[in-house]
């Protein structure tokens, strides 16, 4: 037994899940690629305020999930618990609103949340996620979410479905969250202690809670849709309609929230039933005040994100095409190695994926190990074919071999003979 372990939460990923990794992130890029968004990488580690600031004091990830702590110089920084801060803390810091009107990003790299490891919920997890930065109208706010529908439809995933809802600007938020408590003060008694407390911090997160209780006393709140103004439910409308007219399917839920503190107006999440429970597997919203509070340009601004671990999830497996090993290069004998080593590094110039059996074995003893890892092909080379300027090619599907010079058995292998 290993001595060592991972941590809680923050597991290997094996070389098959790698595979698995890769292929979505594939499949995200390709669609990015098409709707014109370039790739950004920040760094894992910023100064805590940068998500203090961005994400809000009164949240869950900030009170109890990040990871946060003291470096060496006395600076407070944290490990990033999510992707939005940083990328509006790179396009203040580069100045990018100087010489391009809207900038579309997007992002693909581990996040860092202390919370209870469950099902599709680790302490480090991945997330691909995507950016429209310089203004504010629905129409780049369907672009988000068609976007986003790309992506999933991209990977294969189908029985998806989009829940959509509005927050409205910053008057109607005010006027809600009043109407809100009201009705929750005369219900206070039948909530769990953690939305009592988030009535007078958050009130607008009692919304976002699972516990059964809560949930029938939300069930008879005031909807936010009925405290819209007339340009935001004008808005609202209008995105909706661009949605249908595109053949995008949502539904609207009303106590739909998210729970970070920078999102205005349109906000969506997206919902599998194969994630039980914890269905969300991408969730996004407006958030017009970030880039101004974090000290850039007053611009509007619209993003999303998705787990990989969940996506994963709701993947079919059978659609992805999983790399198999192909070729292994067998020494008949000692003698033989050294020029077994330059053809497997020749078929290898010649684009063909191969190993060798470095280990000594017999013939035998490769072929076992051919057909244990699943391969095509076996290369045999020994005194004789040395001697020929040969190699022996085995198709280990149908069990015959022939002898041929390398460049015809490089040929067969890409089938181009």
């Amino acid at each position: 037994m290993s001595k060592y372990h991972s941590l809680r939460g923050m597991p290997d990923i094996t070389p098959e899940e790698a595979g698995l990794f890769k292929w979505i992130e594939d499949r995200a890029r390709e669609t990015f690629r098409l709707f014109e968004f370039s790739e950004i990488r920040t760094p894992f580690l910023e100064e805590t305020e940068v998500f203090v600031r961005s994400i809000g004091q009164d949240t869950d990830i900030v009170e109890k999930e990040m990871y946060a702590f003291t470096d060496r110089g006395g600076k407070n920084v944290a490990l990033r618990p999510e992707g939005t801060a940083s990328v509006i803390r790179a396009y203040i810091e580069h100045n990018w609103s100087a010489n391009q009107d809207i900038t579309k990003l997007f992002y693909i790299g581990p996040m860092f949340r202390g919370e209870r490891p469950q099902k599709g919920r680790l302490r480090q997890f991945h997330q691909i996620g995507a950016e429209i930065i310089g203004a504010s109208n629905y129409h780049l706010d369907a672009e988000m979410i068609f976007n986003l529908h790309s992506v999933l439809t991209n990977m294969g995933i189908v029985g998806f479905e989009i829940q959509l809802n509005s927050l409205g600007c910053d008057n109607d938020r005010v006027n809600y969250k009043k109407a809100l408590f009201d009705f929750l003060k005369e219900r206070e008694s039948g909530l769990c202690e953690n939305c009592r407390r988030r009535m007078h911090t958050n009130v607008l997160r009692v919304l976002d809670c699972k516990v059964d209780t809560c949930k029938s006393v939300i069930s008879g709140a005031p909807r936010i849709t009925d405290h819209l103004c007339a340009d935001c439910e004008k808005d609202y409308a209008s995105l909706k309609k661009l949605l249908k007219d595109s053949g995008i399917n949502f539904s609207e839920k009303t106590t739909l929230v998210r729970g970070l503190d920078y999102y205005t107006k349109t906000i969506f999440e997206v919902v599998h039933s194969a994630l039980g429970s914890q269905d969300a597997i991408a969730a996004g919203g407006r958030y017009d005040r970030l880039c101004e509070e974090m000290g850039g340009p007053k611009v509007g601004a619209i993003g999303y994100a998705m787990g990989l671990e969940r996506l994963i999830m709701a993947v079919n497996k059978d659609n992805v095409p999983m790399h198999k090993p192909e070729v292994l290069i067998v020494a008949v004998d000692d003698m033989s190695r050294d020029h077994a080593f330059a053809v497997t590094n020749y078929l290898r110039k010649r684009e063909i994926a191969c190993d060798m059996d470095f280990s000594g074995r017999s013939v035998k003893g490769g072929m076992r190990k051919a057909n244990r890892e699943g391969r095509k092909w076996v290369v045999i080379i020994g005194e004789n074919e040395i001697k020929n300027g040969k190699i022996v090619l085995k198709d280990m599907t149908s069990g015959t071999q022939d002898e041929l010079d390398t460049d015809s058995a490089v040929k067969k292998i890409l089938g181009e003979n």
